[in-house]
């Protein structure tokens, strides 16, 4: 019998254009997770420290506060560093992916991204965690 107190995982899905976040919603719920969205980088860290995500599809492009700003914010707020950030970005030079990387990324894709890519990242990222 399963537990019924076990909650669904929370994944976040942070990009400004709405139709990559409406898609990756639809690919997440399919597959059983709860799913929050943010349309800014504001919007974002906000919705963390709220909500705790146990995982975050993160757009570096956006407006009001970019991704690797938001990483950095993350990862310095210690109630906030262990939830998992998948970042993406549509300008994979690799400067940019360095500093992605050292702003705290757990993992990155180039975009666009197959939604399916995504949804593999994302959970091998929280398998981590789970010691799988």
């Amino acid at each position: 019998m399963p537990d019924i107190t076990e909650r669904k995982q929370t994944i976040l899905v942070a990009d400004d254009h709405e139709d990559t976040r409406v898609i990756l919603r639809h690919y997440f719920e399919a597959m059983g997770y709860d799913v929050l969205e943010a349309h800014d980088g504001e919007q974002t860290l906000a919705s963390m420290k709220v909500s705790h995500p146990d995982a975050v599809v993160l757009d570096i492009q956006m407006p009001r506060m970019d991704g690797i700003q938001v990483l950095r914010a993350v990862r310095g707020d210690g109630t906030l560093k262990g939830i998992r950030i998948l970042a993406l970005s549509a300008h994979a030079l690799s400067d940019e992916v360095r500093q992605i990387r050292e702003a705290g990324a757990d993992a990155y894709l180039a975009k666009p991204a197959d939604p399916k890519a995504v949804l593999e990242a994302v959970r091998s990222l929280m398998e981590r965690d789970r010691g799988a």
